[in-house]
């Protein structure tokens, strides 16, 4: 059977990878500095953050990853997001015990994000160097079925473009950089720093369960109109999949025909609404990569003249 010439266009990390081990990595980093800087011993820490990651779960639609005042992606939907938002909880010194941290911090750092930023991509860097891969259980194997059938597949990931290409490398795989690339050179291409976090200046959002989500991501907008995929799939509603959402509620000719949302232990409920109720709603919940071939020859199958959409049964 062939797939030929579906393109399939993925987020990496939680569609592909199991990202429990490197956001402990990240979370150990953060209350150890933070234990250094604030003069007391881990294990205390660990109550303190505990607390103040608390605190930021009571309001997760205040809290996340946050550029120039706008959230890009809320602290429930991902979890990469919790020390950020521990951090501004931090910054603002307003919960109990966060001004001694504060101060902390900015005994050595300009500013609170800065400290933040350093923990994550420090560890990450670190994580890469001491792990040749971190990928879910059977994801080669889907990669695998899915080459065998001629589908096209581009990672579109806020990663580094190196850390996909290594990781499949030590499963056998050949991943190119889809910038100096093409489909017809490689079918098996990834976008590395895809910016889907960076936000545009028209302020446009959507509803999406009850959270404003925004829409305008002028750099993933350039990756998706140039790849003009059949699928998009990805774990964190806001970075991943809202703006393709929003493009082809809108009947943009580059958008999408179906939308996958990965449901994860951490996947809010808002994030699962609708699924496959109308174009401005995901038409999957995927359970773990490996559930993908099922899903894909449902609703790509080329012997089915009236291909369907598989929706909320899952």
């Amino acid at each position: 059977m062939s797939f030929a010439p579906l393109h399939f266009l993925s987020d990496f990390d939680g569609v592909w990878t199991e990202p429990t081990r490197e956001m402990r990595a990240v979370h150990d980093t953060v209350v150890g500095e933070l234990a250094r800087l604030g003069g007391i011993k881990v294990v205390q820490m660990e109550e303190h953050y505990a607390a103040f990651a608390h605190q930021v779960m009571r309001h997760p639609e205040r809290h996340g990853w946050i550029i120039e005042g706008q959230i890009t992606s809320y602290v429930d939907e991902d979890v990469f997001a919790m020390p950020t938002a521990v951090g501004q909880l931090i910054d603002q010194g307003i919960f109990a015990g966060t001004a001694h941290f504060r101060e902390a911090i900015l005994r050595e750092w300009t500013h609170v994000i800065d400290f933040l930023d350093h923990c994550y991509h420090s560890t990450c860097d670190r994580f890469r160097a001491l792990h040749s891969h971190d990928l879910a259980p059977g994801a080669a194997r889907v990669l695998q079925w899915l080459m065998e059938r001629d589908v096209d597949i581009t990672f579109a990931t806020n990663a580094p473009a190196e850390k996909v290409i290594q990781w499949f490398h030590h499963q056998g795989f050949d991943v190119a950089d889809a910038r100096v690339t093409t489909r017809k050179l490689n079918k098996l291409r990834v976008y590395g720093r895809a910016g889907k976090q960076w936000l545009g200046t028209s302020g446009d959002f959507m509803d999406y369960g009850g959270r404003r989500v925004a829409v305008d991501r002028p750099q993933y907008r350039q990756i998706i109109e140039h790849e003009k995929p059949d699928l998009i799939v990805g774990d964190v509603l806001s970075l991943d999949l809202s703006l393709p959402l929003a493009m082809r509620k809108n009947g943009e000719s580059s958008a999408p025909t179906s939308i996958g949302l990965m449901q994860l232990a951490h996947t809010p409920h808002w994030a699962t609404q609708g699924v496959g109720g109308h174009a401005g709603t995901v038409d999957w919940l995927v359970p773990h990569v490996t559930s993908l071939p099922r899903l894909i020859t449902q609703a790509f199958d080329q012997t089915d003249p009236t291909p369907t959409i598989v929706g909320a049964s899952l």
